[in-house]
């Protein structure tokens, strides 16, 4: 496990010999990357306060669907590459800091072929939309927002424990760092953002980003919002799995089972939010390795001619041992064309499912009639895939829900006139739904078209209050009307 020893009063990086700072005399601790995820979770959730008014400056409401989030995640990945390849290759304590913390499962083969993303002389484009929002918001006397400084702070942070994870520092790393932390400073001075000193946090004042427990990623599968037949056969499944476990490791003989699942159900109705809560709880009863998900679809491998399917999905294979492979829609592998290669990927799958039936799991999800068509239509894929679970269509008050959780995580509440209308909404939603009801993602699509109403209604307003910008009142929800 990463680790480092800090004082818990300036903040400083120690040598794990050090019983005290020799810079301020403060008290050591050490921490680990809940520390550091923890603390980019703080500045990732001011930044979700801001994405209401991404639609009213247009540079960044032509990014589309791009959460600021995945910009932020998607610069800081540029960046620890950067600082990684300095002396021109990633360690194994610099590929487990980056997949840690942005929550991700590259190779130091993914990170040496990305590694023409060099840093240039720009503003990373994570900076310049912050600013921007933080200049909108400034405009509307809101109090004193410089969401860019906060992410600035970010960057000096985890770039300091970034080229100090090995226990050592390299003299030609550090000057890298120091560079281009002085050249980011240098940028966005001439941007007019104010660079304020961030004091780093003390250890208790994070909260750890991660759920470490077994017991955590159980309780957070069974409070998922309805799903009541699915945590039924996913506890049991856990269940049989754990006394499978001890039966192996005392030694006693039992049947082969095959752990490969089928999700069935509708868009939207948590599949792989399970499979990814399944991937870490088979983790900690030791079953996996790594206890990861990696998501895919047709598209993800195949290829267009002889020979590339097979690279594809064994590329796709490797950075899934150890977790859990989930392939949407996956009965788009089988098709009766002559020139379709998806039988090329579903040979390869079951070669290595094989292979590596110690430390891979397979899920395969899709709608219900066509997961049993393309699971019949190959011996080798049925006797594998002998367990289903059945997602069912969230109800009417489940979707409410649903909506009230999204709101929860961006600090958001519902007048009553709001929560009346969502309610009867949602009951004709559910009623009049369609034989592919998309579920959650309905929810979502209309949670931000609500958020583009809210910023329409309250970007005229001269003064705003918190309040206003913490409230969706009944007129954001007439985005129909």
């Amino acid at each position: 496990m990463l680790e480092w020893t800090i004082c818990n009063n300036c903040g400083k990086i120690l040598d794990n010999s050090q019983k005290s700072c020799p810079s301020c005399g403060g008290e050591v601790c050490k921490v680990n990357m809940d520390y550091l995820s923890g603390y980019l979770s703080n500045v990732t959730f001011l930044v979700k306060t801001l994405e209401v008014f991404r639609d009213v400056i247009p540079e960044i409401k032509d990014l589309g669907n791009v959460s600021l989030e995945s910009i932020i995640y998607d610069d800081l990945f540029k960046y620890f590459s950067f600082l990684g390849l300095g002396n021109e290759e990633i360690t194994d304590n610099e590929l487990e800091f980056i997949n840690s913390l942005l929550d991700t499962s590259y190779t130091k083969e993914d990170i040496s072929n990305l590694s023409d993303l060099k840093i240039d002389d720009s503003l990373p484009l994570s900076f310049s939309c912050l600013h921007q929002l933080d200049v909108y918001g400034n405009s509307l006397n809101m109090s004193e927002l410089n969401s860019a400084n906060e992410l600035f702070g970010c960057y000096k942070l985890l770039g300091k424990f970034f080229i100090t994870v090995d226990n050592k520092l390299d003299e030609d790393i550090l000057k890298i760092y120091q560079d281009y932390i002085n050249s980011l400073e240098r940028q966005l001075c001439s941007n007019d953002v104010e660079i304020r000193e961030i004091k780093p946090p003390k250890v208790n004042e994070i909260k750890p980003k991660d759920i470490k427990t077994l017991d955590d990623y159980l309780e957070q599968l069974n409070k998922l919002v309805g799903l009541e037949k699915v945590k039924k056969d996913v506890n049991s499944l856990i269940n049989l799995v754990q006394i499978r476990k001890i039966r192996q490791e005392r030694g006693i003989k039992q049947p082969p089972m095959s752990l490969h699942l089928v999700f069935s159900g509708n868009p939207g109705t948590g599949k792989t939010t399970v499979a990814r809560l399944l991937s870490k709880i088979y983790h900690e009863i030791g079953l996996l390795s790594k206890g990861h998900l990696i998501e895919t679809d047709r598209s993800g491998l195949v290829g267009g001619y002889v020979g590339q399917t097979a690279i594809k999905t064994q590329d796709v294979i490797q950075s899934a041992l150890g977790g859990i492979l989930f392939i949407d829609e996956a009965y788009a592998l089988a098709s009766s064309s002559e020139n379709d290669y998806g039988q090329e990927a579903i040979d390869t799958l079951l070669k290595a499912m094989e292979d590596h039936r110690d430390d891979l799991i397979v899920i395969v999800a899709g709608y219900p009639a066509l997961m049993e068509k393309f699971l019949y239509s190959n011996p080798g894929l049925e006797s594998r895939f002998n367990k289903f679970i059945y997602f069912d269509d969230y109800n009417d008050v489940e979707l409410y829900e649903i909506f009230l959780l999204m709101c929860e995580d961006s600090n958001l509440v519902l007048d009553n006139q709001a929560q009346d209308y969502l309610k009867q909404y949602f009951k004709k939603m559910y009623e009049t739904r369609s034989k592919n009801f998309a579920n959650g993602r309905a929810v979502r699509n209309l949670f931000e078209e609500v958020l583009t109403a809210q910023a329409n209604r309250l970007a005229p307003k001269e003064n705003i209050t918190d309040e206003e910008l913490n409230t969706l009142t009944y007129e954001d929800f007439l985005v129909e009307e």
